[in-house]
């Protein structure tokens, strides 16, 4: 409503219908707009765009950067259709400027968040509880670190957090659910999909190569963009906080800063952060709680200090697996028993028996190991193959011979320098693959999603009637990954007959990096790569059924770990080579020292008392008005502070006489119930036996 006079707030911009009011005077708001809008704002993003990071570190396994998808990406041909040079084609104006796209969390039914807050563990409810207070107060800004192991139940938790505060804002008068009140962020996009998130990246418009350079300011215009989607953020919550260095750390709060216009620590953001400093550290950056320079390496960074620590101990994922659980754990501490050493060494298996298992993920330590695994099992395979073919673009004037070099240089570029477009894929139906880029967050579509190739589809070029892969139809191990993509290709699949279970992936366009001033190289291909086997690296965040680690000398401790507890059972994980228990970390350890630091000093004191932790004996009562007593019995009888009180008193119970009531170790002394129909009437009351 920027171009259309207004008088009253509440009656002409808020309490209105948007889409009805512009098309009442949209050539009025087209007129005005054009006297003052000279260049759209995507013009200055793209310019933004073409200033940020090209090059990748080369020992950097996981691209942690955002892409959107070309929008005006040209159809790919089915078989026999129209034989158009497709690839030349989709050469041309392909890409697309970035637009600012915020996943809004979505808010889960009631019966499903009950059910996810019963059965939260003792930590997770207090803490969950004690945060919510924090929020409703709003008078202070906090900053926590949630620190446990594999399997602790960190992502159950970060739910359970930002689905509650959801619930709570969007409760309040005028409220709307499209509004951001909390963001959930991860470093890597393959992080981000597990929690329905997205990348620290692509939230916060951060470079691509976070250790090299110092952040770029946002435009004014960028920045006012961000700043208007953002006003009412009350929360950040950052998962797989380990793998975010110290730069990346400062550019978050550098940027919070910009786009909310305060020095206060990001931006006066509350910031939650979840990770397990014991997996594999950030490559090429120094840990996020150290100095990024050798001068201030003793010395804990002024952000970090800002964090109290809060620990999950209660292992969640191997409940029926506590044995394994409990090796996992001293095996991050160096701190192995005989009993654990025994557990490991029972998963070693010889080469040969490794023929009997299916489906099981390889892990190696080193890229070289993957590729030859891979090539390796792709021969073996006797299937369907084809080989997709990079197509590189030369854009720009200049001469014919000048634009060949270009080309050929572009040849010779690793994979890690063209934003993981390899120059040649082979593809063999059957095979598992991984994408190596982020395409589409939201949908799971990010680099290290993996699935298995099942069917190709084929197109021919025009000039020299070669046929060519044009699409690939995968099965991706996690259902939800691709939903969005299948539903685009609904009616496609129905007519073909096509397994609906099945995600389409296309080629695409990404500029490369040539160091040219005067030319541009675009690469068309396909954002995957086979993936029989993967790094230890990459395999950090995923876990699997069946994992297969190859051991080898010199595995660090944190190695040993990320590759070992990938695996969600002990019957899961085979071990090759021979299993030597790490030892303990040095003590001067940074990630030791931190700790020893923080729980001595910083450790989360909770803002709310409860009862059920109280020493001394004393008669407490519990009131809730609770709006119908049959729905809400279960989280009664599972909330240990109800049934730690000495009388439980409930108003607006909406039962009948007929309604069993009974809560264990309680005796109902007081009861009115509504006469014939359930209404927001009623009261009990609970006395402890």
């Amino acid at each position: 409503m920027l171009f259309l006079p207004w008088s009253d707030e509440e009656k002409d911009l808020i309490n209105i219908n948007h889409e009805e009011i512009f098309e009442l005077h949209k050539d009025l708001i087209r007129q005005k707009r054009s006297e003052y809008v000279h260049r759209e704002a995507n013009e200055f993003e793209q310019a933004f765009e073409e200033h940020m990071e090209r090059e990748i570190e080369n020992n950097i396994d996981d691209i942690n950067v955002e892409y959107d998808q070309d929008k005006n990406e040209i159809l790919i041909y089915e078989i026999e259709n129209n034989e158009d040079d497709i690839f030349v084609k989709m050469g041309l104006n392909t890409r697309t400027e970035k637009v600012e796209h915020f996943n809004v969390p979505k808010i889960i039914p009631d019966t499903e968040y009950q059910e996810m807050m019963r059965n939260l563990n003792n930590n997770q409810r207090r803490y969950t509880f004690n945060m919510m207070n924090l929020v409703k107060n709003g008078d202070k800004q906090f900053f926590h670190f949630i620190n446990g192991g594999a399997g602790v139940g960190k992502s159950t938790l970060i739910k359970a957090v930002y689905q509650s505060i959801l619930k709570f804002y969007n409760s309040l008068p005028g409220s709307n659910p499209e509004t951001i009140r909390t963001a959930i962020c991860a470093p890597t996009g393959k992080a981000a999909a597990l929690i329905d998130g997205m990348t620290l990246h692509s939230f916060l418009s951060l470079p691509v190569n976070q250790c090299k350079h110092k952040l770029v300011q946002l435009n004014s215009d960028v920045s006012n963009r961000i700043g208007v989607k953002l006003k009412d953020l009350q929360s950040l919550i950052i998962d797989k906080i380990s793998m975010v260095g110290f730069t990346m750390f400062q550019q978050v709060d550098a940027r919070l800063q910009q786009i909310m216009r305060t020095k206060k620590p990001f931006g006066g953001i509350p910031v939650i952060v979840l990770g397990d400093f014991n997996q594999l550290r950030p490559v090429g950056d120094k840990y996020i709680f150290q100095f990024n320079n050798s001068y201030n390496a003793l010395v804990d960074s002024p952000l970090w200090s800002l964090f109290e620590l809060f620990e999950l101990t209660e292992i969640m994922r191997q409940k029926d697996d506590k044995t394994f659980a409990i090796a996992l754990s001293n095996i991050a501490k160096g701190t192995m028993t005989d009993e654990d050493i025994n557990l490991l060494e029972s998963r070693i298996v010889s080469t040969e028996n490794l023929e009997t298992i299916e489906d099981a993920i390889r892990i190696f330590r080193s890229n070289a190991e993957v590729d030859a695994y891979n090539t390796k099992v792709l021969a073996n395979l006797n299937t369907e193959g084809a080989t997709a073919n990079a197509y590189d673009f030369c854009i720009g004037d200049g001469l014919a011979s000048l634009k060949e070099k270009v080309l050929n240089n572009v040849k010779n570029l690793k994979t890690t320098e063209t934003y993981g477009l390899p120059l040649k894929i082979d593809l063999k139906v059957g095979a598992k693959n991984m994408m190596t880029v982020n395409i589409d967050t939201e949908d799971g579509l990010v680099n290290g999603a993996c699935g298995k190739l099942i069917m190709i589809d084929y197109g021919k070029l025009q000039k020299t009637n070669e046929t060519v892969p044009c699409r690939l139809w995968i099965k991706f191990s996690e259902k939800k990954t691709g939903r969005k993509a299948r539903a685009n290709f609904h009616n496609v699949m129905r007519n073909r007959n096509i397994d609906l279970s099945l995600t389409p992936i296309e080629p695409v366009t990404r500029q490369v990096n040539t160091r040219s001033t005067n030319f541009k190289v675009e690469r068309k291909q396909f954002l995957l790569v086979p993936s029989e086997a993967m790094t230890i690296y990459k395999s950090q965040g995923g876990t699997y059924e069946k994992v297969v680690v190859n051991l080898k000398k010199g595995m660090t401790r944190s190695e040993l770990y990320v590759a070992c507890s990938r695996a969600t059972k002990a019957s899961g994980l085979y071990l090759i080579g021979d299993f030597v228990p790490p030892k303990p970390p040095e003590r001067n350890d940074a990630v030791t020292m931190m700790f020893k630091s923080m729980r001595s000093e910083r450790m989360l004191k909770f803002s709310l008392e409860f009862p059920e932790e109280a020493q001394e004996e004393r008669f407490s009562i519990m009131f809730d008005n609770v709006q119908s007593l049959n729905k809400h019995i279960s989280d009664i009888k599972c909330d240990k502070t109800f049934l730690s009180s000495s009388m439980i008193s409930l108003v607006e119970t909406w039962t009948q006489p007929s309604d069993n009531l009974e809560i264990e170790g309680f005796k109902i002394v007081h009861r009115c119930n509504c006469d014939d129909v359930r209404k927001p009437f009623g009261q009990i009351i609970y006395l402890k036996k």
